[in-house]
């Protein structure tokens, strides 16, 4: 459920749609006298006294007054003059729950909130006067900043009508508000779901809406998800299965299941929906979205290679396209599509990047520089910017401008998006400083990264790798790297960071040991594993697996240049 409460009018406005108001044209009012009363007989309170049936019937004849009056100003274009009269007729008498509604609606769209709360006030003084309206009697007091007054009406809401949603829809609506005054109502609103949850024989509408309120509270109580997201799917499920057809139904459920993390189940509703409304293109492209996000790629991409085909002018299709292409790393084919939507809205600033990403991910250097430097003369200068040029740096093997870039990146940030400046941007600054050989930069940024994220693996063993490699602090690089092992104890490239401290101490049996642990958790050949095991073997005097291992890993192919130079010059020393 979507809690807004930026304004009281607008919180007011979506309860009125929400409770099922026919849509605000006062021509739509009804002026016939069989209709209002109707609708007396099944509202009104049973009178013993005759005098006071006279009274009723004199209300409702003076309800009939206003309301032809009001007819009369429309067909003469004077809509404020007949917004007046709907608004006494609806005052003349209050227990006409439809007239009521439907005045509030006008009321409340025209800005007459005070004429609004003031009818409100009168029409659920009636005893039998509707959840409906108690529910925004609620939302006008809450408007008015008296969020007491409003849960007092939100709570008879609930006590009239247990088996309604309009209650504890709108009780969730004033604890929200007081949340955010910075109260205390975490335990309330939940107080509010289970008392809802506890209601059985409910509607699928009753269902979609709770369902929607828990899904609402897991954004404020993130701990609640593994009790509540269960109990929205149930829900869901419940409601689907009483089959509802209408649309607005269908796309509730999908949004539902999706703020649950339920993305299979959310497809599945999106095609129900898109069976309703085959040739919407938002609908198709929420469908294709559902099923990447559930892991269906080739379903998502079926719903947006027909949504491109009949909207080929909507950018959105082929932006989710190129993502699902780049998750297959067909990266050939998310170029194609970024670029499809830079040439239908090239003032769409991130499509750039995307594409300088999937160039360089193809390995395309000159072609990824080329489509930044656009980028860098449509708009100004930003940390994107900087940080893509450091990217492409990096391809190039340019580390020291690199590292310049990113040193550019984190200034900008702090200038303007504080929240670039992650655990992984100081890791990056610190990787190009060590391979720019600034190592005390390195050690600088490795530990800022740390300290904003403890356990981030990465960078504890790449520091510790660092130094051991450089044959200092081997105390702490063993602490580091050892913490790295503790978030993967598996990893071999951490197993080979360990085993290369203990051969700097000198203590190559438990060197070796580390080692043939990284060569067996090693899913391919790797030349740094092998040659460091080649080195430990020198180190115990086994020349013969010494010269093995450095021999196999001097025929992997694509091995770096200082690493090649490394098996060689470990090959010469033993012959």
């Amino acid at each position: 459920m979507r809690f807004v409460l930026d304004s009281a009018v607008c919180l007011l406005a979506l309860l009125v749609v929400s409770m099922g108001c026919v849509q605000a044209d006062p021509a739509q009012l009804s002026t016939k006298k069989s209709a209002i009363k109707s609708s007396t007989d099944n509202e009104a309170v049973q009178q013993k006294e005759p005098e006071t049936k006279k009274t009723e019937e004199e209300r409702e004849f003076q309800a009939l007054s206003h309301l032809a009056a009001a007819q009369a100003h429309l067909e003469r274009g004077e809509e404020q003059e007949a917004l007046e009269e709907y608004y006494k007729a609806a005052l003349a008498n209050p227990s006409d729950k439809k007239v009521v509604m439907e005045v509030v609606q006008r009321l409340v769209v025209n800005r007459q909130r005070d004429k609004a709360f003031k009818l409100l006030v009168e029409a659920t003084k009636n005893p039998s006067a509707s959840v409906e309206l108690h529910g925004l009697l609620a939302a006008s007091y809450l408007e008015k900043k008296k969020p007491d007054l409003a849960k007092k009406s939100a709570n008879l809401a609930i006590e009239k009508s247990p088996k309604s949603i309009v209650g504890y829809k709108t009780m969730m609506q004033i604890f929200r508000y007081e949340l955010q005054k910075g109260e205390k109502r975490k335990d309330q609103i939940r107080n509010v779901i289970d008392k809802a949850l506890a209601q059985k024989e409910v509607s699928a509408l009753f269902k979609i809406e709770l369902a929607l309120m828990m899904a609402g509270y897991l954004s404020i109580e993130k701990d609640a998800g593994k009790d509540l997201k269960p109990k929205i799917i149930e829900l869901l499920d419940n409601a689907r299965g009483d089959k509802p057809e209408k649309p607005v139904q269908l796309g509730q459920i999908a949004q539902a299941y999706r703020m649950a993390g339920a993305h299979k189940q959310a497809a599945k509703a999106m095609e129900s929906l898109l069976k309703s409304l085959p040739d919407n293109a938002e609908i198709l492209l929420e469908t294709a979205r559902e099923h990447a996000l559930a892991g269906d790629l080739d379903q998502a991409k079926l719903h947006l290679e027909a949504m491109t085909k009949k909207f080929p002018r909507n950018w959105r299709g082929h932006q989710l396209l190129a993502a699902i292409a780049m998750d297959k790393e067909e990266y050939g084919l998310a170029e194609k599509h970024y670029r499809e939507v830079i040439k239908l809205n090239s003032r769409m600033e991130s499509v750039y990047y995307d594409l300088v990403s999937s160039l360089l991910a193809a390995d395309k250097i000159d072609e990824a520089q080329e489509a930044l430097n656009k980028a860098q003369s449509r708009f100004n200068p930003n940390f994107m910017q900087a940080y893509f040029s450091a990217m492409i740096q990096l391809e190039k093997k340019e580390y020291l401008n690199a590292h310049t870039e990113l040193l550019e990146a984190e200034k900008l940030a702090k200038k303007a998006e504080p929240d670039r400046l992650t655990h992984i941007l100081y890791f990056q600054l610190g990787s190009t400083a060590e391979r720019a050989k600034k190592y005390k930069d390195a050690e600088k940024f490795f530990r800022q990264s740390i300290e904003m994220k403890p356990d981030y693996a990465t960078a504890l063993n790449y520091l510790g790798y660092m130094w051991a490699d450089r044959n200092e602090n081997l105390k702490e690089a063993e602490k580091f790297i050892r913490r790295a092992l503790k978030e993967s104890p598996d990893n071999p490239a951490y197993q080979d960071s360990l085993a290369w401290v203990y051969f700097r101490k000198g203590e190559f049996k438990n060197a070796l040991e580390w080692q043939l642990k990284a060569l067996k958790n090693s899913d391919e050949p790797d030349p740094e594993i092998l040659l460091h095991l080649g080195q430990i073997y020198g180190a115990l005097n086994d020349k013969k697996n010494a010269q093995k291992y450095l021999r196999q890993a001097g025929k992997i192919e694509d091995t770096e240049g200082d690493v090649k130079a490394k098996i060689q010059a470990e090959l010469k020393g033993l012959d």
